[in-house]
């Protein structure tokens, strides 16, 4: 239930009903976020958990044939796997909560950390055709910032635009620099974001499977843990993305020495 103070004064009374007005919105917001937070990890580990306990009780009362257990213990195993990812995904968001988060901030070339994330994703897009075209501003660009952070945040971008992406397409990494500052572009020829999504894709768990795919394999964290990391180092994140056309990932890093 949600409380308002009905004073439409201009007086201080009237000011301190509208901050009160404004301060109960905004724990109801919070409220609903829980609310939809908790709904959404409950389902996300209660899937892979009901999908165990069934294969493997089916497994002890000998209702799957012996010469099919394997098969059914490949999926326990991977279902196990994904459980290990939301764990893993949970403890890096909580992490990087607050402000305190500890970077290792150093000096380093961005442009290499991407040639080498793109090496590991080699086989995922030979599988589907996939190109990678790698542009960039000058033979390195050296930046400050957390190396195995931003690893893990090219890693996320690419995984996603891969994930996305139609056969036989493009991907498009891009480097420049403006103002002091090094921006680095991921672009897909992929089924692209809803405008209503838009908003929705930085949240914990948001997975706009009618839209962006029928990959549902993934754990809803990637962009929440991305969009953290950049937050952390005070720099940003934005996204350009249109339905049937693709959507491409823009985040700046400060230059180094």
């Amino acid at each position: 239930m949600t409380y308002h103070c009905n004073v439409n004064t201009r007086d201080e009374l009237g000011h301190l009903s509208n901050t009160l007005n404004y301060m109960a919105t905004k724990l109801a917001d919070t409220e609903e976020y829980q609310r939809n937070f908790i709904s959404n990890i409950s389902h996300d580990f209660r899937s892979p958990l009901t999908s165990i306990k069934g294969y493997l009780t089916a497994i002890l009362d000998g209702v799957i044939p012996a010469d099919m257990q394997s098969r059914y213990l490949e999926i326990v195993i991977k279902e196990t796997e994904r459980l290990t990812d939301l764990t893993q995904g949970l403890l890096t968001l909580n992490k990087l909560d607050g402000k305190n988060t500890r970077l290792s901030l150093k000096n380093f070339d961005v442009q290499q950390v991407i040639r080498d994330t793109c090496e590991t994703f080699e086989g995922r897009c030979s599988a589907k055709d996939i190109t990678l075209d790698l542009t960039f501003y000058e033979e390195t660009l050296i930046v400050y910032a957390d190396k195995g952070k931003i690893e893990q945040v090219i890693y996320n971008l690419l995984d996603n635009a891969i994930k996305f992406s139609n056969e036989h397409s493009t991907i498009w990494i891009t480097t420049d620099t403006k103002g002091g500052k090094g921006f680095i572009s991921i672009k897909d020829e992929g089924c692209g974001i809803p405008k209503n999504c838009i908003k929705k894709i930085w949240d914990r768990f948001f997975k706009a499977d009618t839209s962006r795919g029928k990959d549902k394999k993934g754990t809803g964290l990637g962009l929440a843990i991305t969009k953290e990391i950049i937050t952390a180092h005070n720099q940003t994140i934005d996204v350009i993305s249109t339905e049937g056309v693709g959507t491409e990932f823009i985040f700046t890093l400060q230059k180094g020495a």
